[in-house]
């Protein structure tokens, strides 16, 4: 067979005596000789050109193929399959340095800020995170003892402190009725002292704090116990407190609002609205009119009205209980009951203890609450505002809790709807609440 292309030479010497026809077997022409040596020419040049219809095999050096695109795909190399067609685009981002970053929109000083570790420091200043931001930070674990509920992110002094779960916070010697401050240490411990203006140790902050109560809060419907403890209710940290300037003397209820743990004091501007044992704000003790509403530090109202416990609640950024707050609020005291005596000052009473560790919280002295209604007390125009104005058909104020001499009708449910907001009576004080802020 005669043998028309490279491919068909033999690897035998002895069987390779053609070329195309051409006779170059033992003993042919000597044309045949020079004939055999011009077609080898023109073979090896038709392969040079592909137009021979062989190909050389990848292992032999070649591509095993007899086009460019199928020597590419031979080779692994099919353009949008195996490698990328050409773009200038990535040949930018490939070139890197400025002007890739203009391509991507990242131009350092146009697009993006140039890294500055001083940024970086005001980025995280103030940090404070929890890994559980629907939690207080804190969890009590004894009468006097509390531990971190989540891990916290606390910068400290410019330091960025992670502290784990279960980090126990190094307590004082405790005062029954007191407000702790608890502090971030730059150390990365945790420590509550009562002073809640000046740190235990340099740099320290204060991230959060609790009450410190006379006793327990009530685990059913008959109020607490004497055993002084923490309430750990009062809980608060960076992120989760009270929506008012000064959390101290708070506790949650249900989750819902925050409110004062005692009844409201004479000298609020002094003590706070929730102070432990000290004189209570009624008809016959009246509190002094707070600084924010043109108060001079000595001067009192001269009685404690609707309208002058409405404002003497804003001053410090609370308000009045509505009745349905105080019925959630005073649930586990001792219903259908009453104290029998007027006790004068914001102690503890145990049997009238919330659930929630609010002291007094029925059965001791009438409190205020938000709501009007009831029959017009006067009407037409009443000029009951202590000078600011009258009212038109006013609705009564409504009068919640009971008060010591109320007997069986006091309770968490009790309620009179008979006052007039300009009434002020030795038997009737207030007690403040307000928003639970909660922030991520």
């Amino acid at each position: 067979m005669a043998k028309t292309k490279i491919s068909e030479f033999d690897v035998n010497p002895d069987n390779n005596t053609d070329i195309n026809n051409i006779n170059i077997a033992e003993g042919c022409a000597p044309s045949g000789i020079n004939n055999a040596i011009r077609q080898l020419m023109s073979d090896l040049k038709d392969l040079q050109a592909g137009t021979s219809g062989d190909t050389i095999p990848i292992a032999a050096g070649g591509t095993g193929a007899s086009t460019a695109s199928a020597a590419r795909t031979a080779l692994g190399l099919a353009i949008g399959t195996d490698v990328q067609a050409y773009d200038a685009d990535l040949t930018t981002l490939g070139a890197g340095g400025s002007s890739a970053r203009t391509f991507l929109g990242l131009a350092i000083g146009t697009d993006v800020q140039a890294y500055d570790a001083n940024l970086t420091s005001a980025a995280n200043r103030g940090l404070f995170r929890k890994s559980d931001p629907s939690i207080a930070a804190w969890t009590k674990t004894g009468a006097g003892t509390a531990t971190t509920s989540s891990i916290l992110y606390i910068e400290v002094n410019g330091s960025i402190k992670t502290i784990a779960s279960g980090t126990s916070i190094t307590m004082p010697t405790f005062a029954s009725g007191t407000d702790y401050a608890i502090w971030a240490k730059t150390d990365g411990t945790l420590e509550a002292t009562s002073n809640h203006t000046s740190p235990p140790t340099a740099n320290a902050r204060k991230v959060g704090g609790f009450h410190y109560a006379a006793g327990g809060n009530a685990t059913g419907q008959s109020g607490g116990n004497t055993t002084p403890q923490i309430n750990e209710y009062s809980f608060w940290d960076l992120k989760w407190k009270p929506a008012c300037n000064d959390p101290r003397g708070m506790a949650l209820v249900a989750d819902g609002f925050w409110v004062d743990i005692y009844l409201a004091n004479t000298d609020c501007d002094t003590n706070g609205t929730s102070k432990y044992n000290v004189t209570m704000a009624d008809g016959s003790s009246p509190p002094k009119v707070p600084t924010k509403f043109g108060g001079n530090g000595s001067t009192t109202y001269g009685s404690l009205t609707w309208f002058e416990s409405c404002e003497l609640a804003s001053a410090y950024g609370k308000r009045l209980l509505t009745q349905r707050e105080f019925m959630a609020m005073a649930y586990g005291t001792t219903e259908a009951s009453s104290v029998g005596t007027d006790q004068g000052s914001t102690i503890l009473n145990a049997a009238y203890t919330s659930k929630w560790g609010v002291m007094q919280s029925s059965g001791v002295l009438w409190v205020w609450g938000d709501d009007r209604g009831g029959a017009y007390n006067t009407g037409g125009w009443n000029a009951n505002t202590e000078g600011r104005g009258s009212e038109y058909n006013a609705p009564n104020a409504v009068l919640l809790g009971g008060s010591w001499a109320s007997g069986s009708l006091a309770g968490s449910r009790c309620s009179g709807w008979d006052a007039s907001a300009s009434l002020s009576d030795y038997y009737i004080g207030a007690r403040f609440a307000c928003d639970h802020l909660l922030l991520d």
